[in-house]
């Protein structure tokens, strides 16, 4: 367990300097934060998912970032430019009358639905090079890249996101999106700083 806390406080620092700034999202109030790959800093979709978990941003924990509805998604793509990164999704391949059924079960990390969709045409396909040195199913969610007429679509990926050509591994993805969603305090809270506030005030008026 320490050598993993460890690896990942290692992780943390090499990426500094890849790390954007968190960027607020007026429109539902969440932090999202742009995590590039560099050549000697790449971690596949399971790693990226933990990595984004031991963040906090604001009292927030981080997570892959999910995205639920048209405004997000363009909010991710215009103004993070999350063009070819992960997200916070993933296929939960299951078993019909003994035969795999890919693409069956897309689910947010969040557990949130997974009602909204963007899919790039012809995915997701759960595409495999036949390559021993990638892995075969594409159960990863992450955007594609800028096309006409396709920009800011989905595509599904392998764990870590490449394919073989001409004997060399060539990685599609660039990096991740961890976002933030600030808890708000409860109602008690809110009434109870009010309060005292108003007392201080008060106070200083009568001194």
């Amino acid at each position: 367990m320490l050598i993993k806390i460890f690896t990942l406080f290692l992780l943390s620092s090499v990426s500094l300097g890849v790390q954007a700034a968190p960027i607020f999202n007026a429109g539902n109030g969440h932090y999202y934060e742009l995590h590039t790959f560099t050549d000697d800093w790449r971690l596949n979709w399971s790693e990226a998912k933990e990595f984004a978990e031991n963040l906090t941003f604001k009292g927030a924990q981080g997570y892959l970032a999910t995205v639920t509805d048209q405004s997000e998604d363009d909010f991710l793509w215009n103004v993070l430019g999350a063009e070819g990164s992960f997200l916070g999704a993933y296929d939960e391949s299951q078993e019909v009358n003994g035969q795999l059924q890919h693409n069956a079960v897309w689910k947010w990390v969040t557990n949130e639905p997974f009602s909204y969709t963007n899919w790039l045409p012809g995915e997701p396909n759960n595409w495999q090079d036949d390559s021993p040195d990638t892995p075969a199913k594409e159960d990863y969610l992450m955007y594609w890249w800028s096309a006409t007429s396709n920009g800011g679509r989905w595509n599904d990926t392998n764990l870590i996101s490449a394919y073989l050509i001409n004997g060399n591994i060539e990685y599609v993805n660039q990096g991740f999106v961890v976002e933030y969603a600030p808890v708000p305090l409860p109602q008690a809270v809110w009434l109870f700083s009010s309060g005292l506030i108003l007392m201080l005030g008060r106070s200083r008026l009568r001194a």
